[in-house]
């Protein structure tokens, strides 16, 4: 029987060790795992790139849209602008006092031997804008939910907190200086702090004035008095204009009625061409209106 000798053995058993070498199988696998972290890598670097442009269009696209917005925005405070102050000017339109109404109502007071020279009437106006005018707080109760875990209980009833704003105005607007303003205003409600132990929350009321314009009528009269005794009939004619109904809705209470003019003498006119002798008191009375306030809303 022949003996085999392999003479390659110990090379082949040494070639089979290093493939079963566990270092080069770890590289091979570490090769192959940064091959995979690389392609993701790149997928996930496209994947940025994609969103990115997404965003870039996304972004220009709400850049438009918000200038647009800004743009639709300014119109429609324009045109609640322009709306107010057509409304203001409708309201003024349809209140104002008409001078054929005042003439009128000065033809009904008329008296024998008055004669009247001269009318004139003056309009001035002003205007502001809003402001706080004053701020004050007021503690208004509240009442927790129930937790889940009682059932049984029943929350305690409270009133809304606008509500009970409201309820303290009574006692909040019956002195300074509402008592003296004559003024629209709008009240902002903002609760400021929150007392857990006695469930209140401290409200902070805010009164603004709206833009305001107020009007203020002076109307002067000239006349004279060419009675038997000059001067008696100047009473009779201011005692018909201060019983007026139309005066008396119009006329600042007291004030409103002064004369400016009333000697005590009589004179003549040498520029009268009918009659420069005849003898007249002259008087020339103020009649102050009460003044208009217009709110801009």
């Amino acid at each position: 029987m022949p003996i085999r000798i392999n003479l390659l053995a110990e090379e082949q058993a040494a070639e089979e060790m290093r493939r079963r070498d566990p270092v080069k199988r770890a590289i091979y696998i570490g090769g192959g795992l940064a091959g995979v972290m690389l392609f993701w890598i790149a997928i996930t670097q496209m994947n940025v790139m994609a969103a990115r442009r997404e965003l870039s269009d996304y972004e220009t696209r709400f850049k438009k849209v918000e200038d647009s917005s800004k743009q639709v925005r300014a119109n429609q405070a324009s045109l609640v602008d322009i709306q107010s102050k057509l409304k203001s000017l409708h309201r003024y339109s349809t209140n104002r006092p008409l001078m054929g109404n005042l003439l009128e109502a000065l033809q009904q007071t008329t008296v024998d031997n008055i004669r009247l020279i001269d009318f004139r009437t003056e309009q001035r106006y002003e205007g502001g804008d809003g402001a706080k005018f004053h701020t004050t707080t007021i503690q208004a109760d509240y009442s927790s939910p129930v937790p889940w875990w009682k059932p049984w209980a029943t929350a305690k009833a409270s009133l809304p907190l606008p509500m009970q704003a409201t309820n303290a105005l009574a006692t909040i607007t019956n002195k300074p200086p509402f008592t003296t303003n004559v003024l629209k205003y709008s009240i902002k409600i903002t609760p400021t702090r929150t007392n857990e132990v006695q469930q209140q929350v401290t409200t902070q009321l805010e009164f603004n004035t709206t833009p305001w314009s107020r009007e203020t009528t002076v109307v002067e009269i000239r006349g004279r008095d060419y009675g038997s005794s000059p001067g008696t009939a100047i009473d009779e004619f201011a005692r018909r204009i201060q019983n007026s109904e139309f005066f008396k809705a119009l006329l600042v209470p007291v004030e409103g009625f002064k004369f400016t003019e009333r000697p005590p003498l009589s004179r003549t006119d040498p520029q009268d061409l009918e009659n420069p002798e005849a003898l007249f008191v002259p008087f020339t009375i103020e009649l102050t209106f009460k003044n208009r306030i217009f709110s801009h809303e």
